[in-house]
């Protein structure tokens, strides 16, 4: 073959090759963009779950007839364990043929004098830290039994253990919680929650055969839906949060929104959701296969909610 032929082949090897990169770049690009659909299918399906299933979670537990039982927490005595064993050794020391020997009894025995001395101090450490641990632990102790004793009929007493004890800043309920508590002991639950547009995403995403992503408009009817149990799950989070701080059998949640009164055309707040939830009644569901729209037929609810229209404002519901 002359330099012609050679040439032709190497350039006809040069464009396979080419062609055989391309082909590979194109494979892994449709790969990556059939991965990058996947994740942000799961995603959305994450999120939209996460937003309806609050409820599921309660991180607040106290149980305060146990707490009001629990003993006073002892005083600590002075211990001088680490002196003791230091005094004993300096006592029992005798000098051996080795140390008078050596001449080195004198230091042998400021050495143990030295150990004394730290050990001294060490026990006068150790009992600061003990005492100082007590009285922390006294003093945590005479507050909760301050408060579990005047929760029964002081409503200062129900808002500051709600004040202290409930951390719902971090919590993604909605925008506010205010308590309320009434002369009868009783608690109200007012959560401001998030509009509609805040929580439901306008566009919903699938795969398609291919596995590349579908976008899709939001149904009305969906996201409507998907709002409904958000608020309603929010709302069951925040009166199993309050239950599990206070001792009282009922409370009652509002879930409040910021929407036009079309009677005048301003925003104002209004109760779209009113539910008193009983502590028997809440025990007794299980949470984590409940639908949170459906489960508030299980306690006195108002709540008026249309599939096209969404929610339009309630009372609160009625204590009897």
């Amino acid at each position: 073959m002359g330099w012609k032929g050679t040439l032709r082949s190497v350039n006809s090897e040069l464009k396979r090759q080419s062609r055989e990169a391309g082909k590979h770049h194109r494979q892994h690009l449709k790969e990556t963009e059939r991965e990058e659909a996947f994740e942000v299918v799961q995603e959305q399906e994450g999120f939209l779950q996460d937003i309806i299933s609050l409820h599921h979670e309660c991180r607040a537990c106290f149980d305060w007839e146990a707490i009001e039982s629990q003993p006073e927490p002892k005083r600590p005595q002075n211990e001088q364990t680490l002196m003791i064993n230091a005094s004993e050794k300096l006592d029992n020391f005798r000098p051996n043929i080795l140390d008078k020997l050596l001449k080195i009894q004198n230091w042998r025995r400021k050495k143990l004098e030295n150990n004394l001395h730290k050990a001294k101090l060490s026990d006068e450490k150790n009992n600061a830290e003990a005492l100082s641990r007590y009285e922390n632990l006294k003093r945590e102790w005479d507050k909760k039994q301050s408060l579990a004793q005047r929760l029964k009929t002081d409503g200062n007493a129900v808002m500051e253990a709600l004040q202290e004890n409930l951390d719902i800043e971090d919590l993604p309920i909605g925008k506010d919680v205010q308590f309320e508590i009434s002369n009868e002991m009783q608690i109200d639950v007012n959560l401001k929650v998030l509009p509609y547009e805040d929580v439901i995403p306008d566009e919903i995403y699938s795969l398609r055969q291919s596995g590349t992503l579908s976008t899709k408009k939001m149904p009305k009817g969906k996201g409507l839906e998907l709002y409904q149990d958000h608020v309603c799950s929010a709302l069951l989070r925040i009166a199993r949060e309050t239950l599990g701080v206070v001792s009282a059998d009922i409370v009652r949640a509002n879930a409040i929104l910021n929407v036009v009164n079309t009677k005048t055309g301003h925003l104002e707040d209004q109760i779209i959701v009113s539910t008193i939830v009983v502590r028997d009644t809440l025990n007794k569901l299980n949470i984590s296969n409940i639908d949170p729209s459906d489960s508030l037929s299980n306690f006195v609810c108002n709540m008026n909610f249309k599939k096209t229209k969404g929610f339009e404002g309630v009372e609160k519901v009625t204590l009897s």
